[in-house]
């Protein structure tokens, strides 16, 4: 008998366990990555086997065939480097309040608690093409004003994990069919120098001069990519406010165009 088990804690691990016989219990060696480190650790299993014969898969970033796709400054990616994970920074946490005065017209920021607006520790991955990331992944959060209104300001926690480059490019994007049209409403390159990945809580903030109109009842995006050229590997945290209802995300990988999803993990984002 051949039994499987996949491990969701390290993403793309895979053992195979081929056993027969009787009960005993034996300890498996897994691998997991911290940093651009592999440590083991020890897991005990009961199998069942006088003569068990155990064959372990892994996937791992050693073997290039990886359960994390890239590393970098404690910062890994899932395998298919849309999300980016870290341990949380020791020091360097600051509560943060979003203005106050503009009307929000959307938002995903946990405002009433200024020590944990967002997680630190996992965003979705903002890349260059020319990053380690070895592509360029774009992403864009979708929102509908309930009534027809002006924006004017973007406040967002998008923070930097590597690259000579260290800005990325905001827009505003009107819809084209469930995902951002090709060409922006608005755009401004956005310098990340507030905080490094896995600190918090730091905001990103700007101005949206002049500003751009939003129908009411009508889907728009905020969209962040890079320039052609761009190295640069960040990630845009993700929201803590609501983890049930589900929200619209984009995201453009290489360039190929923008494809888009429903899911109930947000952006850490604020239109006012």
């Amino acid at each position: 008998m051949i039994k499987q088990r996949f491990d969701d804690t390290v993403p793309g691990r895979m053992i195979c366990i081929e056993l027969g016989g009787t009960q005993q219990r034996v300890q498996l060696l897994s691998l997991i990555s911290i940093e651009s480190n592999l440590k083991f650790k020890t897991e005990e299993i009961i199998v069942k086997s006088t003569f068990a014969r155990v064959v372990i898969c892994l996937v791992v970033l050693a073997l290039s065939l990886t359960a994390f796709a890239a590393s970098k400054n404690g910062a890994v990616t899932s395998a298919d480097k849309h999300m980016t994970f870290t341990p949380p920074v020791k020091a360097a946490h600051t509560g943060v309040e979003p203005d106050a005065g503009l009307p929000i017209i959307f938002s995903l920021l946990a405002s009433k608690d200024p020590k944990g607006l967002y997680f630190c520790c996992e965003g979705y991955t903002i890349s260059g093409a020319n990053s380690v990331i070895a592509e360029s992944i774009w992403v864009a959060q979708g929102f509908t004003p309930a009534s027809s209104t002006t924006t004017t300001k973007l406040t967002m926690a998008i923070s930097y994990v590597t690259g000579t480059y260290t800005d990325v490019i905001l827009g505003i994007y009107a819809d084209c069919s469930g995902i951002p049209c090709s060409t922006a409403l608005w755009t401004k390159k956005l310098t990340l120098d507030t905080q490094v990945f896995g600190a918090c809580c730091a905001v990103e903030k700007k101005t949206v001069k002049p500003g751009v109109a939003l129908t009411g009842g009508t889907q728009y995006w905020v969209g962040v990519t890079t320039e052609s050229a761009s190295d640069i590997w960040a990630a845009w945290n993700v929201e803590v406010l609501d983890e049930v209802d589900t929200t619209n995300l984009a995201y453009d990988d290489g360039g190929t165009g923008w494809g888009s999803y429903a899911t109930n993990l947000g952006t850490a984002v604020q239109v006012q």
